[in-house]
Parts: structure tokens; sequence; C-alpha cells
């Protein structure tokens, strides 16, 4: 080896190692990020529940409790769910069972009355006398002890059968007496997530009509206007690296071809007011189409960044997902999120489960747009 190749070596081994190091600090630097931008939201959430005052403070009482309640209740119907598809399969094994048991039996049967009638004949030379070939007298021994060894076998396969169905059996019994008493604490839970969210519904109907709780509530979205304008503009500066999104087509190239993050309807539409008093609306309101868990699964639009996911006063769970290019998503009125901050999702991303927490009643998704911290009609970038 020349003095040219081990220098190039050497430079080689120092770009490499000086580019380990480079990324290694990349890393670390994109950690200490997310945890300081952490701190930074967990702040402006603090001061948005100091001024929400006791209001905020019940709310989110409310919505710890309904989701602690429908938390367990899925868990729940998952077991009961997994526990029954297991009954369903003995009970389908027991039919299949019975079934080769009774084959079995109708066939060892059929057997034997075929070796009865024939041990009630004269031994095969009559047959000789009649007309039978002596050539085929011994082919008849020889399928007389197959019969036999095949019924020996039969009789293996019948005892195997019916030991089988009686584990089965006992199995069976077992499984739904487990099933029964998933059945009785799935019903438990199921009342305790109705009164959770009956308590939600009965302050929502007292916002609604005591004139002093209406006006604190309205106040109170004022305040939280405020904290939400505060909170996105923080975001403005990207968190990590953008070099990920820039890679990507602008989302603004793929404006009104966008997808909608839920299947529904839109009960309230971008800039429409729940009374005269009330402010416009800054993004809609959707109704899930469907009431099942995959029914409420909200995806994301587009490659981004989450920026934000925490319970955030009367958006209830919420989270801001960020596209580059200026645009924010905001997903609010959850009952889960399924990422974090600092999370990179892709178009079509399961990110969180449409529910009812903040101030509604109903199960519903509340979707804005942000274009360089002003709200855009949804209408015109989803199809």
């Amino acid at each position: 080896m020349n003095k040219r190749c081990v220098v190039v070596y050497v430079l080689l081994g120092l770009l490499l190692s000086s580019n380990a190091a480079w990324a290694k600090r990349d890393i670390q630097a994109e950690i200490d990020a997310v945890r300081q931008e952490r701190v930074r939201l967990a702040e402006v959430r603090q001061a948005l529940e100091t001024q929400l005052g006791s209001l905020g403070k019940d709310l989110r009482k409310l919505d710890v409790a309904l989701l602690v309640a429908r938390k367990a209740l899925a868990l729940a119907s998952k077991q009961w769910q997994v526990a029954d598809n297991k009954v369903q399969r003995l009970v389908k094994k027991r039919k299949t069972l019975k079934k080769q048991i009774q084959a079995l039996q109708e066939r060892m049967q059929s057997e034997a009355d075929a070796a009865w009638r024939r041990a009630n004949r004269q031994p095969s030379w009559l047959d000789v006398l009649a007309g039978v070939k002596v050539t085929e007298v011994p082919h008849r021994k020889f399928m007389l002890r197959y019969m036999l060894e095949q019924q020996q076998e039969d009789r293996k396969q019948w005892q195997e059968a019916l030991h089988e169905l009686e584990t089965v059996e006992q199995t069976l019994l077992l499984e739904r007496q487990h099933l029964s008493q998933l059945r009785d604490d799935k019903r438990k839970l199921q009342d305790k997530a109705a009164k959770r969210l009956q308590a939600k519904q009965k302050m929502a109907r007292k916002l609604r009509q005591d004139v002093n709780l209406k006006k604190k509530r309205d106040k109170a979205l004022a305040k939280q206007e405020k904290a939400l304008f505060h909170l996105l503009n923080g975001l403005q500066e990207a968190l990590l690296s953008s070099d990920k999104i820039a890679k990507h087509v602008s989302i603004r190239k793929r404006k009104g071809r966008l997808h909608w993050p839920l299947k529904g309807k839109v009960v309230a539409s971008f800039g429409s007011r729940s009374n005269a008093q009330a402010a416009k609306l800054q993004g809609v309101q959707i109704a899930p189409a469907s009431r099942k868990k995959s029914g409420k699964q909200v995806r994301v639009m587009a490659d981004g960044q989450v920026r934000y996911a925490d319970w955030f006063g009367g958006f209830g769970l919420m989270m801001v997902v960020e596209y580059g290019h200026g645009i924010m998503g905001i997903y609010a009125h959850n009952d889960a999120l399924y990422k974090q901050v600092g999370d990179w999702v892709e178009a079509g991303d399961i990110v969180a489960e449409a529910g009812s927490t903040g101030w509604i009643e109903k199960t519903r998704l509340y979707f804005e747009l942000r274009d360089k911290g002003k709200a855009v009609n949804p209408a015109r970038w989803c199809r």
C-alpha cells in the first residue's frame, strides 16, 4: 500500500468520525429541543387553566373521569371480545369433533354389520361350488384382514376424538364462565361511563341555561382563543429541522385535494356562530359517520410534525400538527391522542380518536387550519 492510499484512508476515517460526532450532537440537540418545547407548552396550558378558574377545573375533572371510564370500558370490551372469539372457536371445534365421532361410529357399525352377515354364511368353499374362482379366496382373506386393521385404526381415532371432545367441553365450560364474568364487568363499566357522560351533559346544560355561567363561559372562550393564539404563535419557529418536510411536495400545491381528517358530516361550518353573542368559529366541527372506534379515527392530511398533544381547556384533548410552509392543523375534542410532541407523521396516519372532551356533549372533531397564523376555511383545502 503506497503513502497516497494511507493518506486517503486516514482522511476518510477522520471524516466519518466527524460526521458521526455531528450526528450525535444533532440528535441530542433535537431531544433537548423537544424537552424545552414540552416545558413551554405545559406553561401555556397551565396559564390557561388558571385563567379559566373553577369552570376550567370542573371541566378538566369531568373530562379526566370520563376518559378513565371510557378507557376501562374499551379494555373490558376488548377482553370480552377475545373471550367471546375463543368460545366461538371452541363451539365450532366441538361441532366438528361430534361430526367426526358420528362418522366413525357409523362406519364401524356398518363394518360390524357386514362382518356379522358374512359370519352367518358358509365358508368360501361353498362360493367355489357356486361358481366363484378359487383364485379369489386369498384375495377375500386379504380384504378381511385389511378391514380388521382399518377398524382398529378407526377405533383408535374414535377414542382420541372422544378424549379431545371431553377436553373441549371442559375448556368451553370454563371459558363461558369467564365470558359471563367479563360481560358483567363490561356492563358495570358501561354504566360508569354513562354516568360520567351524564355529568358532563349536566354541566353543559347549566352553561346554556344559567345566565351568569353563560357569561363566564363566553369570557373563558375569549381567554381560550388568546391562549391558542399564544400557543400557535410560539410554534412558528420550527421545533426540529424542517429538512424532512422540505423534501416532500409543498402542502400548498395540493390545496383543494387534501383528505378530510375524519369520515363524517360537517355540523358546524367555518365562520358560523352558536349564538348571536358567540365569536365566529375558526374551524369546523365534524360528526363521525360511524359510532365504531374505526369510524372515529382521526388522520393527518399530509406529512408533518406534532407540535402539541395534550388537554387544552374547552378544546379538550387537542393536537397541533405542523405541515410546513406555514400551515398548521388543529384537531380537538378527542378522546385519545396517539402521538406526542416531536413525532413525525405521514399523510393518512391515525393520530387521534374523535370524542367529546372539552365544551361539547356529543362525539365531534374540531378541525382548524392556520395559514401563517391566520385561520382559513378547511373546505377550501380538503376535497
